[in-house]
């Protein structure tokens, strides 16, 4: 194999100027309607109004495990779940606590999949060997659930909590990737686009935000569908789009303030706070959002300065300087 053939540089001479695509955003968040607060009291006192309603029916008493576990995995991925968080907690705490009172409990495919999925979301040890029940003498997934596309794809992303050693997961992703894949064109949808984006997306390995965008379009679908989770859903997520308006606005200001004298360097702020949505998109965490979007964004200030300003020298010597900035 021939050698690799270094380029090297004159101490002296800059390097070619790197092209880099404009940002498709510009200035699009650079300024905001001048109704948007008014806009955002009507959404808060509205969520306010379904909230109480929401909350009254995840405490309500009587219902089935199977019920609530339903409605529990509805708030969440409707993006609202963060209004009920103590609340999910206690009602997650008293199903981890009868699953173990009443060993006798002989749930379906998707409630015992869904159980498991939702008890490991929120740090609850729950062992893999609940899904024994679904194997034959053969050790291998019963002819009986084939066919079941709701419990399969409700285990295909129970399957993305397994942890290291959990061999039956291991097998169940397999099976269920198979099966959803090979019965994905005869469903109907809603069902059928929840099983397309589940194989091109799991919820655990997904976006919140996102994920919240694509169920809120399913849910809407369905015919069992709770006409007020979902007005709430789509109130909370106006609102907390608009925070993020205002969160990029800012945003975009102070990169326009800063920018003039780092022209060489690209303008992806919209993408680096995408990064800061991944971690935190609850309304209440905007600085958090903010501070990830301007530290990405100065990085790639850093790697343009690298790539596309720098002489060699000047190169070593802003080593020398970022060395020193971050030693302990």
């Amino acid at each position: 194999m021939a050698a690799a053939h270094t380029i090297n540089w004159p101490k002296d001479v800059r390097r070619p100027i790197l092209s880099y695509t404009q940002s498709m955003f510009d200035d699009t968040f650079t300024s905001l309607p001048l109704d948007l607060d008014q806009e955002q009291e009507n959404y808060l006192e509205l969520i306010e109004t379904l909230k109480v309603e929401a909350r009254s029916m995840l405490m309500a008493e009587g219902n089935t495990i199977s019920g609530k576990l339903v409605l529990i995995d509805t708030l969440e991925r409707l993006g609202v779940a963060y209004h009920f968080d103590q609340e999910i907690e206690e009602q997650l705490e008293k199903i981890f606590k009868f699953q173990y009172e009443d060993e006798d409990q002989d749930y379906d495919l998707f409630t015992t999949t869904l159980q498991f999925r939702l008890l490991r979301q929120h740090r609850h040890h729950v062992s893999c060997s609940i899904f024994d029940k679904f194997k034959g003498e053969d050790n291998k997934f019963k002819e009986t659930i084939h066919t079941d596309a709701k419990g399969l794809l409700s285990l295909y992303e129970a399957t993305h909590l397994r942890i290291h050693g959990e061999q039956v997961l291991e097998e169940a992703l397999t099976f269920t990737k198979h099966h959803l894949n090979r019965m994905v064109q005869q469903l109907e949808p809603p069902l059928q686009d929840q099983v397309k984006r589940a194989l091109e997306q799991p919820i655990h390995r997904g976006i919140p935000r996102i994920e919240t965008r694509y169920y809120i379009s399913f849910y809407g679908k369905d015919n069992s569908k709770n006409d007020l989770l979902l007005k709430l859903a789509k109130l909370d997520f106006n609102y907390v789009q608009n925070m993020y308006k205002k969160d990029l606005c800012l945003l975009s200001r102070w990169w326009n303030e800063v920018s003039p004298s780092l022209s060489y360097a690209r303008n992806r702020v919209v993408e680096a706070y995408l990064w800061g949505t991944a971690y935190h998109f609850e309304p209440q965490y905007s600085y958090v959002r903010v501070a990830v979007a301007k530290s990405i964004q100065m990085l790639t200030v850093v790697d343009d300065t690298y790539d596309n300003y720098a002489t060699l020298e000047e190169a070593h010597l802003f080593t020398k300087i970022l060395e020193r900035c971050v030693a302990p």
